[in-house]
C-alpha cells in the first residue's frame, strides 16, 4: 500500500507539471489537493507526545454539481455552435467542439470522485503516520467519532478517511475491513454544527446588503474586463459571441474540474497566469465577504463548532471523555468561518474591489486555505514538565493542511499551552448563542425565511404567500361589501 502511496504522488506531480504547473494551484475552492512536502515529518514538541486529534475536513474532488453542470451545458452549447465538427477550433491542447468526460455521467452532479477518495485516504494514512500515540485503540465509537453534514459527498469522504485511518485493523473479510459510524450533523436548513450559515436567517441579509457589492464593483472593473477581451481573442469568437465574465468563471471551472479529475487539462491552456490571478482573486472576494473577515457576523458564525472543538480538547485533558480522536466532514464555506474565528489568514488591510494590485501577496488565499480535502487539524499533547515533578501540563497545535501554522493568540509560536489556547476563544464559546446572534426584526422575517428553503420549497412558500394574500384580499371584500349592506 506504501507503494501506491508513492506512485499516486509521483503521478501527481507529473500530471500537475504537464498540465501548468503552480497555475493548477490558484483555482480557489476547485484546487486539487496539495500539502507541503516538507511538512511531512512534523516536530512534536520536547517531552510531549500526541494524545487527541480533533480535525475539521472539507469533502474531496467531486463531479461538477447541478449548478456548474448547468451553467458549463449553457456556455459549451453556445462555443459548439459557432465551432462544430466540419469547422473545428484548436488552440494547443483544447478542440472545439468539447464533449464531456465520460466521467460526468457515471456518478450524481457533486459526487466524491476516486480523486476525491484517494486524496480523503492518503491524507488520513499520513496523519495516522505521524500521530500514531492517537490510535492506540482499535475502532470503537466512544474512542473515534465521524461526523458528517448531508451531503453524500461528505459522508463518502467520511468512509475513504475512516478506511485510511483503519485499514487492516477490522475483523471483517481477509482484507480485514474496519466499519465505522458515521453520524450526520442535520439537515442542512438545521445544520448549526456543519451547515450554520444555512441556518442563519440574518446571514443572508447580511452578506446580501453588506460587501457583495466590492465583487459586482470587481467584476465591472478593468481586470475582469481585461479578462474577458483576452479569452474572447483566444476563441476568436469577437463579433460571433458576446462572452461576459460568468461565461470566462465557466471556463474557468472547466479547467479546475479537468485538474481536479486528472481527466482533461485543455480549458486551462486558454488561461495565462494573470488571466488566473484575476479570478482567483474574484473568488477570494466574494469568500472574503461570505464567508470571512468582511462581515462581522462571519466573525462568530462558526462558535458552534469551536465550541464543540474546545469542550473536546478540554473534557480529554480532564479524563471526562475516552474520544482520542474526532473527524468532522464538511463544505468549504464552513471551513473558511472556522479559519477565520480561529484568526488566521487575515491580512492587515481588507480586500475590495480597488485594491486587487496591492493584494498580490495577500494571505487570504482560498487555493491555499480550503482546496478539495482542505483540512484544519487541532492537535492536542501531553506533556511532562522539566522540574523534578513528573507533572504534566497539555499544549496544543494547529496544523492546515497538514502544515502548523501560528496562532495570533499563541504570540507567534506554533506550540501554546492547553490553557492559553482555550483562554484566546473563551468570550466567543462563552457568548455563543447561533439563535440569538441569527435573528431579525420581524420585518426582515419573511425575506430571511425564502432564503432558507430548498429551491423547491421556495416556490411552494411564495406560493402561499400569494394564497394568504388572496384570501386577505377576499375577506377585505366581505368585509366592505357587508359594510355597504348595513349601510
Amino acid at each position: 500500500m506504501a507503494l501506491k502511496l508513492v506512485l499516486f504522488s509521483i503521478i501527481q506531480l507529473f500530471f500537475f507539471q504537464y498540465a501548468g504547473g503552480s497555475q493548477t494551484f490558484r483555482l480557489g475552492t476547485k484546487t486539487a489537493y496539495h500539502f507541503n512536502n516538507s511538512a511531512s515529518s512534523i516536530t512534536h514538541p520536547d517531552r510531549c507526545e500526541p494524545i487527541h486529534l480533533n480535525m475539521v475536513i472539507r469533502h474531496g474532488s467531486r463531479l461538477p454539481s447541478d449548478g456548474d453542470m448547468e451553467e458549463i451545458d449553457a456556455l459549451l452549447t453556445k462555443l459548439n455552435q459557432i465551432y462544430t465538427k466540419d469547422s473545428p477550433f484548436r488552440y494547443q491542447n483544447l478542440t472545439l467542439p468539447w464533449i464531456k468526460p465520460p466521467l460526468w455521467n457515471d456518478g450524481n452532479p457533486g459526487e466524491l470522485t476516486a480523486v476525491g477518495e484517494i486524496e480523503q485516504y492518503s491524507i488520513a494514512k499520513r496523519f495516522r503516520a505521524r500521530f500514531n500515540r492517537v490510535f492506540d485503540k482499535k475502532y470503537w465509537n466512544k474512542y473515534y467519532s465521524f461526523v458528517s453534514s448531508d451531503k453524500p459527498r461528505t459522508a463518502q469522504s467520511a468512509m475513504a478517511f475512516a478506511h485510511g485511518l483503519f485499514e487492516s485493523q477490522g475483523p471483517v473479510s481477509p482484507s480485514k475491513f474496519q466499519p465505522v459510524a458515521v453520524m450526520f450533523s442535520g439537515r442542512q436548513n438545521q445544520d448549526k454544527l456543519l451547515s450554520s450559515y444555512k441556518t442563519c436567517p440574518r446571514y443572508e441579509i447580511d452578506v446580501d446588503e453588506n460587501g457583495l457589492d466590492e465583487v459586482e464593483k470587481f467584476l465591472k472593473g478593468p481586470e475582469a474586463r481585461s479578462v474577458t477581451e483576452r479569452l474572447e481573442k483566444r476563441l476568436k469568437i469577437t463579433g460571433k459571441m458576446s462572452l461576459t465574465f460568468d461565461l470566462v468563471e465557466k471556463i474557468f471551472r472547466l479547467c479546475a474540474f479537468g485538474v481536479m479529475n486528472r481527466n482533461d487539462s485543455s480549458w486551462c491552456d486558454l488561461l495565462e497566469d494573470n488571466d488566473v490571478k484575476i479570478m482567483e482573486y474574484q473568488g477570494d472576494l466574494e469568500a472574503y465577504y461570505e464567508h470571512s473577515y468582511g462581515n462581522q457576523l462571519n466573525l462568530k458564525m462558526e462558535c458552534t463548532l469551536l465550541s464543540e472543538i474546545t469542550k473536546n480538547l478540554r473534557d480529554f485533558s480532564a479524563g471526562q471523555t475516552d474520544l482520542r480522536g474526532v473527524f468532522r466532514f464538511t463544505s468549504s464555506g464552513t471551513l473558511v468561518g472556522l479559519l477565520t474565528i480561529l484568526g488566521l489568514f487575515k491580512d492587515s488591510m481588507p480586500l475590495r474591489a480597488d485594491n486587487y494590485l496591492q493584494m498580490r501577496k495577500r494571505q487570504f488565499v482560498l487555493s491555499n486555505m480550503v482546496p478539495m480535502s482542505g483540512n484544519i487539524a487541532v492537535v492536542l499533547y501531553a506533556c511532562k514538565s522539566s522540574g523534578m515533578a513528573e507533572k504534566r501540563d497539555h499544549k496544543v497545535q494547529v496544523l492546515v493542511n497538514e502544515e502548523p501554522l501560528t496562532l495570533p493568540c499563541c504570540h507567534g509560536n506554533v506550540i501554546c499551552s492547553l490553557d492559553e489556547f482555550l483562554s484566546c476563544f473563551k468570550e466567543t464559546v462563552d457568548s455563543c448563542d447561533l439563535e440569538a446572534m441569527c435573528s431579525l426584526p420581524s420585518t426582515d422575517q419573511p425575506k430571511a425565511m425564502a432564503t432558507l428553503l430548498y429551491p423547491r420549497q421556495k416556490i411552494y412558500y411564495h406560493f402561499s404567500l400569494f394564497l394568504l394574500f388572496l384570501l386577505d384580499y377576499n375577506s377585505l371584500v366581505s368585509i366592505l361589501h357587508t359594510e355597504r349592506t348595513n349601510m
